[in-house]
């Protein structure tokens, strides 16, 4: 089939410009798509990296004050690097599923007051 006679866009495999230009079946990324998506990363890769620091000055500071009241198993080295290794990430990943559900939420109450015109 000519992709030029096709009836809808999914009929075909070739773009309305395949004669034109080079084409090789994928999409073609505008600098402002790549630019935003870079931007969305590091912006994610900068709050992950505050609340890890967060975190664990939060996890080592109950560390502490768990060996200053005397908890007797803070003071091996093996539990407390364990937990002063996995705490801070566990907490990150619940802090983003919180954003998560708090970015959901919001969404639902945006998009159900722009639909009640």
């Amino acid at each position: 089939m000519n992709p030029d006679d096709a009836q809808s866009p999914l009929d075909h495999a070739f773009p309305p410009h395949h004669e034109s230009e080079e084409w090789i079946g994928a999409k073609k990324i505008d600098v402002t798509d790549l630019a935003g998506g870079c931007l969305a990363t590091f912006v994610s890769a900068a709050i992950t990296s505050c609340l890890l620091i967060l975190n664990g000055a939060l996890v080592m500071a109950m560390l502490s004050t768990a060996a200053a009241a005397g908890v007797e198993w803070v003071e091996g080295p093996r539990m407390s690097q364990f937990i002063l290794f996995s705490a801070p990430i566990l907490l990150v990943i619940l802090q983003w599923m919180m954003i998560d559900t708090l970015r959901r939420i919001l969404h639902k109450r945006r998009w159900r007051q722009t639909s009640d015109f």
